[in-house]
């Protein structure tokens, strides 16, 4: 209570006194004497807390809950702090999980399929005054009426206005580029088409009538495989692009087979462990899983309300739904913390300051990372990474 006085009188501001001079007495008959206590209370739990939890090598995984069971002038400060703590983890035979990391070699037919997506992108499109054809362009204006119940009024949408449509390619409704072939510029073409079930709600399943008007025609004409194809797309020469896009290839491959092995290696160690998961972790991965898909919804230009609104739920039921996986998620963290205490995986602070500098995020903004927080999260990650690295056979 001495110490919160002389901090509390320091800002406090009592006729005929100085800042920090005026007697106790007077300070606590202008502004009371509990709050004293009560903030010196504060202060020496927190100070007694973190002594307790550095000699008995607490864990804690939330902020204590505290009780004041005695504060009074002259007698004993009690307290009861209740904390959940990081549980014992029962690993089993976490690395006979059997799986291993084996990348496909690319082919020289996946080499050229990449390289032929590559031309298609450089393509020059060349106006043409014929009917439609092969792979031809189309610049369209779309418009579908909508069929509805014999009581009910038609709906009208548009679907395009001066829209590109490339005919031979597989679009969201089945059968429209192909029911193209054969119009000219000008022409004007109506389809009865079925929109199918991986549309809107309230569109699947229906039948439209697309209305599509042809303002012009562009045949694709792709550049030459040669050198000088290399050279726009920044290569020597065609050597170097097709050595550059199959070591890219490779790079993806052996990454898709890395990431399949870590799976079922993680799924193995979580299976084979028995834990038990405190509730406060289950509670964090689920703000992290709802605060992810709410920060997917707003960059697609919408609101989080909307999102609940179509998909006819609350969050409180979203979060219910998702409760088993973030369950495994939890657990999940708590295996690898295991493993990594158990085979003495850490991350060095030059590790940490290493990734650091090549994250994204510092480069835009430097001060973004200095977060303690945030640097927990991400070595946390990087130890996380090590410790599925060293099971797959990769450290």
């Amino acid at each position: 209570a001495d110490r919160v006085f002389g901090r509390r009188n320091r800002q406090a501001n009592i006729p005929g006194f100085r800042p920090g001079k005026a007697p106790r007495a007077i300070y606590e008959r202008t502004h009371g004497a509990q709050h004293l206590w009560s903030e010196g209370a504060e202060d020496l739990v927190d100070e007694t807390y973190r002594e307790v939890t550095q000699a008995e090598r607490i864990e804690p995984l939330d902020h204590p809950q505290l009780e004041i069971k005695q504060l009074e002038p002259g007698k004993d400060l009690k307290v009861a702090l209740t904390v959940a703590v990081r549980p014992d983890v029962a690993l089993g035979d976490y690395g006979a999980h059997g799986a291993k990391v084996a990348a496909t070699a690319p082919t020289d037919e996946d080499v050229e399929r990449v390289i032929a997506g590559m031309r298609e992108h450089h393509a020059e499109l060349r106006p043409v005054d014929r009917v439609a054809e092969g792979n031809d362009v189309l610049t369209v204006d779309i418009d579908v009426e909508i069929k509805a119940a014999a009581d009910a009024p038609a709906r009208t949408l548009t679907m395009a206005r001066n829209g590109h449509l490339e005919l031979g390619r597989d679009y969201a409704i089945p059968g429209l580029a192909d029911g193209l072939v054969g119009l000219k510029a000008g022409e004007e073409r109506t389809l009865e088409l079925t929109f199918p079930d991986d549309t809107d709600e309230d569109l699947r399943g229906k039948t439209g009538t697309f209305t599509v008007k042809v303002s012009s025609i562009a045949e694709k004409v792709l550049p030459p495989l040669d050198d000088g194809f290399a050279k726009t797309v920044g290569l020597a020469d065609l050597t170097a692009l097709r050595k550059a896009v199959r070591d890219e290839l490779a790079h993806g491959a052996f990454h898709e087979a890395r990431d399949a092995a870590a799976d079922t290696a993680v799924a193995h160690a979580v299976a084979t462990s028995e834990v038990e998961i405190p509730e406060v972790l289950v509670q964090d991965e689920l703000d992290h899983m709802v605060g992810a898909l709410k920060q997917r919804v707003t960059a697609r230009g919408t609101t989080w309300e909307r999102c609940l609104l179509q998909a006819k739920k609350t969050e409180g039921e979203v979060r219910e739904q998702w409760r088993e996986a973030a369950a495994r998620r939890a657990k999940s963290l708590l295996v690898l913390d295991a493993i990594a205490q158990k085979e003495g995986v850490t991350v060095s602070s030059t590790e940490l300051a290493q990734e650091v500098a090549l994250t994204p995020l510092a480069q835009q903004d430097p001060q973004a990372l200095r977060s303690p927080r945030v640097l927990a999260a991400l070595a946390r990650s990087m130890r996380d990474r090590k410790v599925v690295d060293k099971l797959i056979g990769l450290d």
